[in-house]
């Protein structure tokens, strides 16, 4: 039986794992990413995770996820926020060259939103929607029955849709930007600023360095009038966002993962109420939204998936 190995490739971890069934895999091999070293010092890293994940049998096949746009066609990687020097890149013929074997690449969000589909959230959908909501905003698209990547194969960034130009801006500089009022980085950033303001929060009392999108969730549990308005403004924000989606696809589901999905109904209360303020009546009775339930192994069974996809 051939040896397929899924990869999840991140800015801070690399994780490896061999797959063992359609949506399983073994125990995962982890190392730290060399980001800042150069695409040597990474194909490397990962190089020898996948040995140690494989544990000595020649792998067969490998598929990997990249935390930024590609083209999944042709194996490059357009840019890679977390990776210095990977813009351009062409990711699977490095990582052909150095492990022998034949690659896959595709952007880590939409194999996290495969993984949804196969053996989370999306089961038993042909049409679906993940949306990760975390640092950034990110997602993947499932229409009819496959990973929709799109001609350039940057299909489903979620993220960034035009909300308005009153908006702030992402970390991409996009005035306006889903991901620059809906995820953790941007609660973080409009919490500092109402504390610089001179408003009343507990939130004022916390470390700036660590003044993140957890302190200002649980400053909202314990009932800071601040913290809540900031919290309920990005679940209002992305609510509308999902509003539009089903406008446009009329999926079957469209599941939310990422950190912020641990704020329970502080973010899914607010979030469904705006959903109606802009989504068409017919197709949004027709669309579950629901929690992911995969978690942070979602990136990597969707990458033994598509490994076993590929290559089985």
């Amino acid at each position: 039986m051939s040896t397929l190995v899924g990869v999840d490739l991140g800015g801070t971890n690399i994780r490896a794992a061999v797959a063992t069934g359609a949506r399983t895999h073994a125990q995962p091999a982890h190392a730290p990413t060399p980001g800042r070293d150069g695409p040597d010092a990474v194909i490397e890293a990962i190089a020898i995770c996948v040995a140690d994940a494989a544990a000595g049998r020649h792998v067969d096949g490998l598929a990997i996820g990249i935390p930024g746009p590609v083209d999944p066609k042709r194996g490059i990687v357009y840019a890679a926020p977390y990776l210095a020097g990977w813009d351009n890149f062409d990711a699977a013929s490095a990582l052909r060259a150095r492990i022998g074997c034949d690659v896959a690449i595709h952007n880590d969000a939409n194999l996290a939103g495969y993984a949804e589909w196969i053996a989370g959230a999306g089961r038993g959908t042909s049409d679906f929607v993940f949306i990760t909501a975390s640092t950034g905003v990110g997602g993947a698209l499932i229409l009819n029955g496959e990973l929709y990547a799109g001609h350039s194969g940057t299909a489903g960034e979620c993220g960034h849709q035009p909300l308005g130009t009153e908006y702030p801006a992402c970390g991409e500089g996009h005035v306006g930007c889903l991901e620059g009022t809906a995820s953790g980085t941007a609660i973080a950033r409009a919490a500092r600023l109402a504390v610089e303001r001179g408003e009343r929060t507990s939130l004022s009392g916390v470390a700036t360095e660590q003044l993140d999108g957890r302190a200002v969730q649980d400053a909202a549990h314990a009932g800071d009038e601040v913290a809540l308005r900031i919290f309920t403004h990005a679940a209002r924000t992305l609510g509308r966002a999902v509003g539009g989606f089903i406008n446009l696809l009329s999926p079957e589901a469209i599941a939310i993962g990422g950190g912020l999905i641990n704020a329970g109904e502080l973010l899914f209360g607010p979030l469904r109420d705006a959903v109606s303020e802009m989504a068409f009546t017919a197709p949004a009775e027709h669309c579950r939204i629901v929690e992911a339930e995969l978690g942070t192994d979602a990136g990597l069974v969707g990458a033994v998936a598509w490994a076993v996809k590929s290559f089985r």
